[in-house]
């Protein structure tokens, strides 16, 4: 660590130079520079890119005392003789790095936030690794020191709890039960040639030495596009479209599918990396659209109006579904859709079902990948989440509140069993260092002294 660096060797009156010590945890410093990556990250998290003094301010002083409490925390697992393997570190890393480019949708923003925040990878690993092996050592360290029986929700404080915030809660919004039959434009075969054409020759000049994400903004017709085709992780299972998946699947990293049909076109895949723990993949892709033909598109409208007179006429719309359907996911479960939120639906929709009552079928409607039917199987007017509904993540929730109490009450103890001594902006860490090269004084007189609270 940096701190035994200095104490011991002749760099420390260099770094010293340029270092500002904001705090002392026994003989561990704090650097400015500590606390101002530790600001970084936390306007890294909240997607800020500049700060108000006052805000900057805020997050100073949350990430000092986040700084204290990992230092007293360390000093305690060593006196307890507590660390954590390298190899469960850089796990969990790998993990927080995924999650932060999920926040942000892509590999391309989350380099930006990077570049904005004036932070490399490889700083933002370091800086992850300690605070990710003092949030491990932490947990090590409450293991011993403290009764997870104090953390636990019983069912009855559970209930009181739900009856004091439930207020609060955010209503469960207006959500409905939806089948549909999806007829897809089934395109000439002509069409279909030209859009496999189109994708072979964007695949030659990726084999050539092009970029595939220069391809993807390029070339691709999908809204993803300007991102270089980039779609983050997922997981295979959760993918509608079976080919799409299947051909994901048999990539390795780095290695592009060849091309792959499915209902919204032609498709380029490639496979950036896989995160074996979650069972993800994280992949690009680049779209060709087939363009169906005024014939194709005729011919598809016919042959969803001959389906919606057999339903109207008493057949089973499940079995319709099963046998005419296009959508792969829905098709097998008889057209299933499951429970949607209202307020998540294309307008359209919004609009068709404003006036249906459960049991109802739309007519036949055109959308951007054919013609669909709906049929509304049950709807739920927006209504107040019942106890069960949220039990889990209220359970989730008072524990964290109850685990943050017991931490802030076990890390003001620490505070008065070890020394803390901050805001030296002025002085050198060898300077404060030095200053204490004196037999310590009682506790009483350490606790007279000046702290850092």
């Amino acid at each position: 660590m940096a701190a035994s660096l200095c104490i011991a060797g002749p760099l420390c009156a260099q770094k010293a130079l340029v270092e500002k010590v904001v705090a002392v945890v026994e003989d561990e410093p704090i650097f400015l520079s500590e606390l101002d990556q530790m600001v970084k990250q936390y306007m890294m998290q909240r997607g800020t890119t500049a700060a108000t003094d006052a805000q900057r301010r805020v997050f100073e002083d949350q990430a000092l005392e986040e700084l204290i409490g990992n230092k007293l925390v360390l000093v305690q697992a060593k006196k307890l003789g507590l660390d954590v393997p390298f190899s469960d570190v850089e796990r969990r890393v790998d993990q927080a790095l995924e999650e932060n480019r999920k926040l942000l949708g892509s590999e391309e923003a989350f380099t930006k936030q990077l570049e904005a925040e004036g932070l490399t990878l490889d700083e933002l690993k370091q800086l992850y690794r300690e605070q990710i092996r003092n949030r491990m050592l932490v947990e090590r360290v409450l293991a011993k020191d403290i009764d997870r029986d104090d953390m636990q929700v019983g069912e009855a404080e559970l209930q009181k709890s739900y009856e004091e915030k439930k207020g609060d809660f955010p209503k469960r919004p207006e959500v409905v039960h939806l089948a549909s039959i999806l007829f897809s434009f089934q395109s000439s075969a002509a069409a279909q040639a030209e859009a496999r054409r189109a994708v072979e020759d964007i695949l030659d000049k990726i084999l050539g030495g092009m970029d595939f994400a220069e391809a993807a903004k390029k070339y691709s017709q999908d809204p993803g596009a300007p991102n270089g085709g980039d779609l983050g992780f997922m997981n295979p299972d959760d993918v509608q479209e079976k080919s799409f998946a299947e051909a994901a699947l048999k990539l390795r990293d780095g290695e592009i599918s060849p091309p792959v049909q499915t209902s919204f076109g032609f498709h380029l895949i490639q496979r950036v990396e896989k995160n074996d723990d979650r069972n993800e993949l994280h992949l690009r892709h680049i779209l060709v659209r087939i363009v169906p033909s005024d014939k194709d598109i005729e011919s598809v409208f016919q042959k969803s109006t001959m389906v919606r007179e057999l339903i109207a006429a008493g057949a089973p719309f499940d079995s319709l579904a099963g046998a005419y359907s296009d959508d792969e996911a829905s098709a097998s479960e008889g057209g299933d859709l499951g429970w949607l939120k209202v307020e998540d639906l294309p307008d359209f929709f919004m609009d068709m079902l404003r006036d249906m009552k459960p049991g109802d079928t739309s007519p036949v409607q055109r959308e951007s990948q054919g013609f669909r039917i709906i049929r509304l199987l049950d709807r739920e007017a927006e209504r107040e989440y019942t106890f069960d509904e949220v039990k889990g993540e209220l359970k989730k929730l008072l524990e964290q509140e109850k685990m943050d109490a017991i931490f802030e009450q076990y890390i003001q103890g620490l505070r008065k069993k070890f020394l803390v001594e901050g805001a030296y902006e002025d002085r050198s860490f060898s300077q404060i260092y030095m200053s204490r090269k004196k037999p310590r004084e009682s506790p009483d007189s350490l606790r007279s002294r000046r702290r850092y609270h």
